[in-house]
């Protein structure tokens, strides 16, 4: 990763577990959350560029990149306070894909305070129904993990999310691919998450109106019709929110359309400052 930053890395030692982070860049801060099975690596094109105007921190969540898991009790919004305080961060942007979304979800609601602002990328949203495609995908998916086809397995997996279900291999981003690949292929060596997590209750999908930072909203049209659905619902519910479908991108547009999505969250964010 070439950010024309100098990059300060290491170890938080924090709520039972050791956080790795990265942090790069000068300005307000802007924190990036990675998605479930991948870790910091996949926002490699976005330090490079975000770097440049903020002070950009990425980490792995518990349980997924060099971040170890736990059997402790814990939440998701809790880690990411340790992250910040841990950095002596009192207020930042925050941007979350897919299960980082969610993540980022409920730290606003718990610690409002600490958001300046959110971007909320292909997110999911705890309670919200999957679609038929996507069940049928990930049954087929559990299928060959349990028939230990491990490799087969992660083409599935890339294909469903990297590509998008149903397209063609992306072979435009073909590094990016391997990578997302790469990551995927880590996370599946790892023990399972979920032991010890506590979510927020009352969930996000119930409190949605609570949420008051300005947030972006970015979806792809070549995601699965739920995730789209999440993004329309988010927009609809978040008092300052704004919208965005990106036509050429699937689930994870920050790799897909990375070009795309930073100049997104920079004129996003530019507008925060200005006001």
């Amino acid at each position: 990763m070439e950010t024309g930053q100098a990059v300060n890395s290491g170890f938080l030692e924090a709520n039972g577990t050791r956080f790795y982070y990265e942090m790069a860049g000068e300005g307000e801060p802007l924190l990036l959350i990675h998605g479930f099975n991948l870790d910091n690596r996949m926002w490699d094109e976005q330090v490079a560029a975000l770097a440049e105007s903020y002070k950009v921190i990425r980490f792995d969540l518990r349980g997924f990149g060099k971040t170890p898991a736990t059997n402790l009790p814990f939440t998701l919004y809790d880690d990411v306070r340790a992250v910040l305080a841990g950095l002596g961060i009192e207020k930042a942007h925050v941007a979350g894909l897919s299960f980082g979304g969610m993540v980022a979800q409920e730290f606003a609601l718990v610690y409002p305070q600490m958001v300046k602002s959110l971007v909320l990328i292909s997110s999911g949203l705890f309670g919200h129904s999957r679609s038929e495609q996507r069940l049928r995908d990930m049954e087929q998916f559990h299928q060959l993990l349990e028939a230990k086809k491990t490799e087969e397995a992660l083409e599935q997996n890339t294909r469903m999310w990297f590509d998008g279900p149903g397209c063609a291999a992306n072979t435009k981003r073909a590094k990016a691919r391997e990578l997302f690949a790469s990551m995927s292929r880590n996370a599946f060596s790892l023990p399972a998450f979920g032991e010890g997590l506590v979510g927020l209750t009352p969930p996000p999908k119930e409190r949605l109106e609570e949420i008051k930072a300005p947030t972006l909203v970015i979806a792809g049209a070549r995601d699965y019709i739920d995730f789209l659905q999440i993004a329309d619902e988010l927009a609809e519910r978040i008092e300052r929110a704004e919208k965005v479908i990106l036509t050429d991108s699937a689930h994870i547009p920050p790799m897909d359309q990375p070009e795309v999505v930073n100049e997104l969250i920079l004129r996003f964010l530019k507008q925060q400052s200005d006001e």
